[in-house]
Order: structure tokens, then C-alpha cells, then sequence
């Protein structure tokens, strides 16, 4: 008797191969076999959301086809969240075992098995308790897909319309833009506030006058500088200001202030030493691991899941797209032995450590992210990424199930006369706990034993400007957070949410910073404006919770597809009547010294095909318009006659009555135009003279004829080409590229 085991990948299909017999073939779908159709909706709105699936993967399916002629059961090992259990139906379905309902076809043996992690034993246990397709989860996966499908498929001709061909707006991505977008606004409305801060680096011994220095902070450089020359000794008492001032406003007031305490010395009034507990934090979930791996690890979310699922798939931990907290007992039980014996009685507690569940669907609360095998530290397989983010789940697993550390703080508050306070803090570390397991040593200050009335003399005081900072930008890991805590998407949903906005150029990072781009500003003013619905957060949340229900088996969902798309389908035609095409190209105001160059009036700033350009205000009447940089088209017509332009290319090519083209500046920087351009559409490219071409490419290849072979630019950079070329497929590369800065890796 042979079973056919269907997986979604090789790499997992050859790691279950490995646990099973020879009574079992194991084949990859990789991925799903069916999927929506790209170039149509492929939901019939008027049929009860019929949908027109179409095989994605040919290949894949046939020899799954194939491998089924064989065998007398089907066993369908697809992952276990709502995803894999689509995949499960869909490839039963495909193969003729299984009807729409997820019930066996006559003569069909079906079974679902699930587990969390690839093991002999877990899947062992999985092959001997099966279960029949779960239909709820199945639903769920459906009405998440078309239901994105909907708004995606309705809103995203309208954004063609009225703002730009190839637009797409899609439901949980456009309210993440939003959040972007926000925060960006709020960053520019900030006012920032100047403050200064004080401090006296201060000992026990009476020595010298005080060396006074008032410093200005110039982006944190010159303070990090003067932080080293401190002698390390000193005890640093900042200056406590009254709190109806709100700090220290302005120079003047420092200086007054170092005045009076520089001719008293710091008298202690109080000592007040406190014990507090840090307790450990619960295994990873997907959200949390995103997080963690961004901040700790610089890695995107995409890539952080790309290398959790390399890990699951070889068996090295439990399934990595879960939103629960709980570890197994068996998993559990490991970790209090490992640490036992490694690290001592001392640091384990008494009875377990248990962490309430987060999970938002009880049919997806598995296990947290865990190593399948506590006392693995590492693998020899393991590349240097993989390597971090085992170790990273590996040691939070283990910590989470140490004792707290216990840490002690204290703070002293000293007087200097009889107006100005001084605190210094300090801090230690009692009993180090889950601290254990951290590579990195922890930041203590130690200061000395003191009494009441014990006096410190002032070494060095310092005072240094600050402004209050804007709220800081989201980074990957902020926004995931925010995400979550707002209950919007799921723990299979973040990383393509953000992956999204990014390749769709809403949204584009710097450093590891998301900002929005002019185009995603545009599109979520217009979405915010005619549909608020869609990028409400609240909305949105619920949306999710009804998927939920749906997962659940207590919510129908064709009728939460109905009483969605009614409405919204309606108020799309009616509100797309009252949208005017240039209200949403607008993004601020021109400086009032940008006029316009032909009335003279003044100008915005648009969006237009290749970015931003200034407008005349009085347009269509008014067609003015200038660059960003103030050049207007007869401006950037003139830049041929400049030397450096003429050393640098060819001059202009000749229309066949003699005209020069002229040049122009389009998406992808300058080009020659035939005169009477866009009406004639004769575009050419810039070429080097032969002086910059050698100093940039070196000399030119020659035919056997002596020919010079011609420069070129394609896909990949430069090269030369035969001066026939296309006609002649004669190609070389370029052994010299010129010198560009070079994108980083995720």
C-alpha cells in the first residue's frame, strides 16, 4: 500500500522523506497549484462570489498527477495555518480526491495530518491521528484572498484614473501606508523646542576650581567627543530642574545657574535605594521575531521569514507563523533540564514559567517559535544567517524559562546652596537570571556608599544644547508592532504587507526608516479623502476579527463577503464622479520665490509622471512650469552651449531639414528630442565624446574592418556593440563600468 505525502516545498518534502518509509512518496506542490487569475477579478460578484481559479503551477501539478496513479492514499502535509489548509483542498481538489465541501470522493482515501515541527516523532504522532480538511479554515483563507481581490480589483482604476496608470490600492497594505504617511505629517508639523541639560562630574576629594565649559551640541558629535575625555572616576550629578519650567530653556539661564552652584559644594540630602526584578520575556511569536530580528539583526521581515522557514523546513524549529506565547510541556521540560545542568539550580524557578496566550484564533494559538532540540546551539548546515536567528530563538526560549535578574538601583540627590539640586543614578546587577544567557555585558554604574551630608566638590561642569526630536520614523519592527497592536493583519501577513508598500514605491526606507514617497502620499490623501473605510484602522481590525469567526465556524463567509461588497462597490461609482484628477497631484505651496515663468503668478508643487514639478496656479489657462531646481525647458535648451557639457557629449543630432534637437529631461534623466517633440516622437540618447568615453570605458573594440564598435546601454549597464548591432548579434562587455554606489543588501 503507498500513501502519497504532499508538502509545499522540496526542502520540507526532504525532510519528512527522511522520517517515513518506503510505503510513502513525498512531493512538493511548491506552493500553491491554483490561484486567482492576474489579468481578470476572477470573483463573479453577482453569482455568490463564484470563483474562477486557475492552475498557477502546471508542472508541479502534473507530477503530483503522476505520483497519485500510484497510490492508494492521500495524505496531505501542508502547513498548519490557514494558508496550508487552502493548499491542502486545493491540490485534493485537483487531483480528483476531494469535492468542494472537503468531503472524499467516492474511492478516494483523504487525510490531513498537522504538525509543528519536523521531527520523526511529530510527524510519526501526526501520521497516526488525521483529521479531514478543516473547511472553516479554508473559508477563511478564501474570503481574506477575495476579499482583497475586491478592493484591490475596484479601487485601483480609480487610482488610474485620477491620479496615474498603474496604480493599485490594496486593503491592509493602504492602511499601513496610512500609518506612514501619518507619522511622516506629524514629523513635519513638529515644533522642535530648545532645552539645555547640566551636569557636574563631581568626587569625594576637594581639589581645584571647577574648569566650566558651555557647550553647543552640533548633532551629538562634539558631546560623544567630551563624554570620552570625562575621567570615568567622577560621578556625573545632572542638574534638577523645577518641574513647572520644563527644563532649562536658554543659555542665558544655564550660565547664571553655573554661576551660583560652581561657589557651592554638592551637599547629599538623600540616598534611596531600590531592588527591582526583570522578569523574562515570552518565547518569540512571528510578530516579535520580526521585531527582534530588525533591531538586533538588521534584517527586513521578508528575509527574517525567508531564513525562519529554511530552519523549519530542515527541522531545526516549530513552525514559524504563529501569534502564541506557550511552549509544549515537553519543550518546557527540556529548557528546565538544560539550564539545570548547565547553569545550576539557581537560576531555574520553581514550577514553569507560563505565558498567557496572545493568540487572536484559537485554531491558530500553536506553539511559540521554539528550537526543535533545546540543547542544539548551533549546526554545522547553518549559514552565518541562519546561525543568528537560531541562536537569537534558541536563547529566548531558554530565558524564558530562567529566573528574573534582580538589579539595584540608586539615586542620589545632592544640594548646592540653596536653590539648585543635583541627582546622580546608578545601577547594578544583583543576581544576573535570564541575563545569563545575554553575550553582552550589561551597562552598570556603581556609585560609592554615601550618607546624609557627605559632600561631593564639582571637577567639571558642563552644560549642552538639545531640541526636542520629532517622533522617530517607523522602521520595520515599529510598524509591525503598531500593526499588531491595532489588530491588523496576522502573523502570516506582515512581512508581504510592508514588502508591498515598498515595491509598489508608496513607501521607501532609509536606513532601516520607512517614509513615504510623494506617490503614496498622493494615493492616501485620495483614499483617505473618498474612502475611509477602507484605511480605517477600526475597520480594518474588524475585518480581521471576522476572518477570525469565519476560521472558527461562526461566521458565513459569503454573507461577510456580501455585506462588505455592496455597500463599498456602490459608494466606489458614486464617489468616483466627484474626484477631480489634479486636487490629488498637489503637495504644498512654492516658495514665494518660485514664480511663474511665463505670467509671472505663483506656483505649487505637483506631482507629475517623473516626480515633483512646480505648476503655474492659473493652469490649464497657464501651461508654466520649472524643474525642482528652478530650470524651465528653455533653461535646460541652453545647457548644451556650456563647456563642460560640450566636453562631456556629442553635440545635438540634425532633423532632416537641419533643425538641432533640443534636449529634455524625462524619467530617466536628459535625452535629445526632434524639435517639434511629443507631436514627432524622435527621442535619442546622450553619447560621450570619444575623450569621455575612453576616460570612462577605456578605447572601443574594433571590427575586422577597423570599425569602432558602439556603446550601448541595456539592462545590465553598458557594452559594445557592433556598429550593425541588432542586425549583427556581436556584442562585448565593458571591462570598465564607471563607478556607482552600490545597493545593500536587505
Amino acid at each position: 500500500m503507498k500513501s502519497l505525502v504532499v508538502v509545499e516545498s522540496p526542502s520540507k518534502a526532504k525532510t519528512i522523506n527522511k522520517y517515513l518509509g518506503k510505503d510513502y512518496v513525498v512531493k512538493a506542490s511548491k506552493g500553491h497549484v491554483v490561484d486567482l487569475p492576474k489579468s481578470k477579478m476572477g470573483v463573479d460578484v453577482d453569482h455568490d462570489f463564484k470563483v474562477d481559479y486557475v492552475v498557477k503551477n502546471e508542472k508541479s501539478l502534473s507530477e503530483l498527477k503522476k505520483a497519485y496513479k500510484g497510490a492508494d492514499k492521500l495524505i496531505l502535509a501542508v502547513d498548519l495555518d490557514r494558508e496550508g489548509e487552502a493548499i491542502a483542498w486545493h491540490v485534493a481538489q485537483k487531483l480528483g480526491a476531494l469535492t468542494e465541501t472537503g468531503n472524499p470522493k467516492r474511492g478516494h482515501d483523504v487525510e490531513r495530518i498537522v504538525f509543528s515541527e519536523i521531527t520523526e516523532d511529530a510527524i510519526k504522532d501526526a501520521i497516526e491521528h488525521p483529521r479531514k480538511v478543516d473547511m472553516n479554515l479554508v473559508n477563511a483563507q478564501q474570503a481574506r484572498r477575495i476579499l482583497d481581490r475586491l478592493v484591490g480589483y475596484t479601487l485601483s482604476p480609480v487610482l488610474w484614473k485620477k491620479i496615474m496608470f498603474g496604480l493599485s490600492a490594496g486593503r491592509v497594505q493602504s492602511v499601513a501606508l496610512r500609518l506612514v504617511v501619518e507619522k511622516e505629517e506629524e514629523r513635519n508639523k513638529f515644533d522642535p523646542e530648545e532645552y539645555w541639560s547640566l551636569i557636574s562630574y563631581a568626587n569625594d576629594k576637594k581639589g581645584g576650581k571647577p574648569e566650566i565649559e558651555v557647550k553647543i551640541k552640533e548633532d551629538g558629535k562634539d558631546e560623544e567627543e567630551k563624554k570620552e575625555k570625562i575621567d570615568p572616576k567622577l560621578i556625573p550629578f545632572e542638574y534638577i530642574y523645577e518641574p513647572k519650567t520644563k527644563g532649562l530653556k536658554n543659555q542665558k539661564s544655564v550660565e547664571k545657574i553655573i554661576d551660583e552652584v560652581k561657589k557651592e559644594d554638592l551637599v547629599v540630602e538623600d540616598v534611596i535605594k531600590k531592588e527591582s526584578k526583570r522578569n523574562p520575556k515570552a518565547p518569540y511569536t512571528t510578530s516579535t521575531l520580526q521585531q527582534a530580528a530588525v533591531n538586533t539583526l538588521g534584517f527586513t521581515s521578508k528575509r527574517t521569514m525567508m531564513v525562519a522557514q529554511k530552519l523549519y523546513e530542515a527541522g531545526f524549529i516549530t513552525y514559524m507563523r504563529t501569534d502564541s506565547t506557550a511552549m509544549s510541556k515537553q519543550a518546557i521540560d527540556a529548557a528546565r533540564k538544560l539550564i539545570k545542568d548547565k547553569y545550576g539550580d539557581k537560576y531555574l524557578p520553581e514550577k514553569p514559567n507560563i505565558y498567557s496566550k496572545q493568540s487572536k484564533s484559537a485554531q491558530e494559538a500553536h506553539e511559540a517559535i521554539r528550537p526543535v532540540k533545546m540543547d542544539l546551539e548551533d549546526d554545522k548546515s547553518f549559514k552565518e544567517e541562519q546561525k543568528k536567528l537560531y541562536r537569537m530563538i534558541r536563547n529566548r526560549a531558554l530565558a524564558s524559562q530562567m529566573n528574573p535578574a534582580r538589579v539595584e538601583t540608586v539615586t542620589i540627590t545632592a544640594k548646592a546652596g540653596s536653590k539648585h539640586k543635583f541627582k546622580a543614578t546608578g545601577t547594578r546587577v544583583l543576581f544576573d537570571g535570564y541575563l545569563k544567557l545575554k553575550a553582552e555585558k550589561q551597562n552598570e554604574v556603581i556609585l560609592p556608599e554615601v550618607q546624609k551630608d557627605d559632600k561631593f566638590y564639582h571637577k567639571e561642569i558642563k552644560a549642552a544644547q538639545h531640541f526636542t526630536q520629532p517622533p522617530a520614523k517607523y522602521s520595520e519592527a515599529t510598524l509591525i508592532k503598531k500593526l499588531e497592536e491595532l489588530g491588523i493583519g496576522r502573523p502570516s501577513t506582515y512581512s508581504s504587507i510592508i514588502s508591498t508598500i515598498v515595491s509598489r514605491k508608496y513607501v521607501e526606507k532609509e536606513g532601516r526608516y520607512l517614509f513615504p514617497t510623494d506617490m503614496g502620499i498622493v494615493v492616501n490623501k485620495l483614499l483617505v479623502s473618498h474612502f475611509k473605510d477602507i484605511v480605517d484602522y477600526d475597520f480594518t481590525s474588524e475585518m480581521e476579527d471576522n476572518l477570525d469567526v469565519i476560521a472558527e465556524g461562526g461566521l458565513d463567509w459569503k454573507k461577510m463577503l456580501k455585506d462588505f461588497y455592496k455597500p463599498f462597490a456602490k459608494n466606489v461609482k458614486e464617489t468616483e464622479k466627484t474626484i477631480t484628477r489634479d486636487d490629488y497631484k498637489i503637495l504644498g505651496k512654492a516658495p514665494k520665490n518660485i514664480k511663474c515663468p511665463e505670467c509671472n503668478s505663483k506656483m505649487v508643487i505637483k506631482l507629475g509622471r517623473y516626480g515633483r514639478f512646480y505648476s503655474c496656479t492659473k493652469w490649464p489657462d497657464c501651461e508654466g512650469i520649472l524643474s525642482m531646481d528652478g530650470e524651465s525647458q528653455e533653461d535646460l535648451e541652453k545647457k548644451p552651449t556650456t563647456k563642460e557639457f560640450q566636453e562631456t557629449y556629442m553635440p545635438a543630432p540634425k532633423t532632416e531639414d537641419d533643425r538641432d534637437y533640443v534636449l529634455k529631461r524625462g524619467r530617466f534623466g536628459e535625452f535629445w528630442a526632434h524639435p517639434d517633440y511629443p507631436k514627432v516622437k524622435d527621442a535619442r540618447p546622450l553619447e560621450y565624446t570619444k575623450k569621455k568615453r575612453t576616460e570612462l570605458f577605456g578605447p572601443a573594440p574594433k571590427t575586422d574592418k577597423g570599425d569602432e564598435y558602439l556603446l550601448r546601454s541595456g539592462k545590465y549597464g553598458y557594452f559594445w556593440a557592433h556598429p550593425d548591432y541588432p542586425k549583427v548579434k556581436d556584442i562585448q562587455k565593458v571591462k570598465k563600468q564607471p563607478k556607482k554606489e552600490e545597493e545593500k543588501e536587505d
